[in-house]
């Protein structure tokens, strides 16, 4: 059975904060009785329905609002084997007061401290006073709550690999969330500059995209295809639309020489792309070939999940190949590359932009090349 208030709470999110809204939607919530208050790791939020039931909907929403900034400033992946109890104050320290600021109201006993303010968790957790001795052999979970307004896990991750996925994929939810706030105007700017610090895109794609490209892509919201995000809540709400008929395509090397982190930090860039340009997208995964089922297509309301497919040699060719016989518009081309390959295709005739990643020697036949 969902619990009402909970519920409620989440529709006055969409209502006037996009951001927290979009970020909640993209996790599970899960009644537990087993635990005080609420917690989150990243994938799902746990609360008590005892602990909900004391609390009025203003509360219960800066409730789901702490655990999802706690998510947006990855608070479950940069514990780093820290004192679990100690990070979720310090983490709560460098939330509280952001959450205030943005018109919440969080339930009794938030921990605050003006002194605080500007501070990310880890500068925070250095200044407060070590774990009491006779608390050292309590078991370690990261799962604590010492401010009553919810707490912070890890990530179920396993691998180190299994976290790097789960960074990336949280930096598009982060993005995404984002893109939905701005669109909307209302990411105020404190939030912005978390998103940015959070996200850590290693290249500013609003300017270079300002550059690169002659016009602008327009868009605007209608009514005649509903947001997808909120259907399943029952809310008929406008999705964003691209007017222009190009889109934008990204094409990924996905060869051998291009490994799992580095993929990881391509995902990052093109939702960067997606959120600053608010227009419909291509992503093309190719190595010597485009393989098949290695083409997804997003709208702008789309939320970015990234299959890569690949794995062997390079070659430029077939990607560009694919547009010209499938006649597909394009108002320019990114392609994300370590630039270990020689064999081009003929100049396309529209607008390329080579991402070239930890090779200042690639030099394409084409295009403008960044280096990253």
């Amino acid at each position: 059975m969902k619990n009402e208030k909970i519920t409620k709470a989440k529709v006055q999110l969409i209502l006037t904060q996009p951001f927290f809204a979009t970020l909640a939607l993209g996790l599970k919530f899960e009644e537990n009785d087993t635990i005080k208050t609420a917690d989150v790791d990243g994938v799902t939020i746990r609360f008590n329905p005892a602990f909900i039931e004391n609390l009025d909907v203003e509360q219960t929403k800066g409730l789901i609002a702490h655990e999802v900034m706690h998510v947006a400033s990855l608070h479950h992946t940069r514990r780093n084997g820290r004192d679990p109890e100690k990070w979720n104050q310090a983490a709560d320290y460098a939330i509280n007061q952001l959450l205030i600021d943005s018109g919440f109201k969080l339930p009794n006993g938030g921990l605050i401290n003006k002194s605080f303010a500007g501070l990310s968790a880890e500068e925070i957790y250095n200044k407060l006073p070590d774990e009491p001795k006779d608390k050292k052999n309590e078991p370690k979970g990261g799962n604590s709550d010492p401010g009553g307004n919810g707490g912070v896990k890890d990530a179920p991750c396993q691998t180190q690999s299994e976290m790097q996925q789960h960074e990336a994929q949280t930096k598009q939810m982060i993005a995404q969330a984002a893109q939905v706030a701005k669109q909307q105007g209302k990411l105020p700017a404190h939030l912005e500059r978390l998103v940015n610090e959070s996200l850590e895109a290693q290249v500013n794609w609003k300017d270079v995209l300002n550059v690169f490209l002659t016009e602008i892509t327009r868009n605007d919201y209608t009514w005649t295809k509903p947001s997808k995000r909120y259907l399943s809540m029952g809310l008929y709400l406008p999705s964003l639309e691209s007017i222009e008929k190009g889109k934008f395509v990204l094409m990924v090397d996905t060869s051998g020489s291009i490994d799992e982190p580095l993929l990881n930090q391509f995902a990052g860039e093109m939702q960067s792309i997606l959120s600053e340009c608010a227009a419909g997208l291509t992503v093309m995964y190719i190595d010597s070939e485009l393989h098949e089922k290695a083409i997804q297509e997003f709208e702008p309301d789309d939320i970015l999940n990234l299959i890569p497919v690949g794995g062997g040699g390079t070659d430029f060719k077939p990607g560009f190949d694919y547009l010209e016989k499938n006649h597909i518009e394009s108002s320019a081309v990114i392609y994300f590359t370590d630039g270990c390959c020689n064999s081009f295709p003929v100049d396309p005739g529209f607008p390329v932009l080579w991402a070239c990643y930890d090779n200042k020697s690639f030099a394409p036949k084409f295009g403008e090349v960044i280096h990253i």
